[in-house]
């Protein structure tokens, strides 16, 4: 031990992640088809929660923060409900009575594929959001933010003469 540290037991550790048996193969899939279907949930509810909260042109500073934070909270409000309805899917994919799809890990790893599919299914469809996250950044920073994207990707720009590529972000 130094100094205080305690170190894992690493065998226990090592043997856990090469283990690969049924078990692990359904949790696997368990955790597959959670994101999937959490996936078709949070598309089809972000692009209704965006449509909730559209920009007017002539929006000032107070309202547009409001209604970035308005948004944000349904998205929140959305995000619990997603998950309770996802939880009354039954799991299809079971292949072995050894796993137990109700069983709950005590770290949650099995949320880990859902939650990333939240993340990036949620963030992709609130782009009302985003603009309004650039306004109230340009109006702090005092920069344009015109040019910038907070989606995950830069736009592809192509031209007639073959040439393009990604915007410098």
């Amino acid at each position: 031990m130094i100094a205080g540290l305690k170190f894992p037991n690493y065998k226990d550790l090592i043997s856990n992640i090469l283990e690969f048996d049924a078990v692990r193969i359904n949790k696997l899939l368990h955790m597959a088809q959670d994101a999937v279907i959490t996936a078709i949930f949070c598309f089809f509810v972000g692009i209704g929660i965006n449509k909730l909260y559209p920009i007017p042109e002539d929006e000032k500073v107070g309202m547009t923060a409001t209604m970035a934070s308005m948004q944000m909270i349904t998205v929140i409000i959305g995000v619990y409900y997603i998950r309770k309805l996802t939880r009354l899917i039954p799991f299809f994919l079971r292949f072995s009575t050894k796993y137990d799809p109700f069983h709950k890990s005590k770290d949650g790893e099995g949320l880990v594929g859902a939650a990333i599919a939240m993340g990036l299914l949620l963030m992709s469809t609130q782009s009302n959001m985003k603009d309004r996250i650039k306004k109230l950044k340009g109006m702090v920073t005092g920069e344009d933010d015109s040019t910038t994207h907070l989606g995950f990707f830069a736009p592809l720009h192509v031209s007639d003469t073959g040439g393009g590529g990604f915007d410098d972000v």
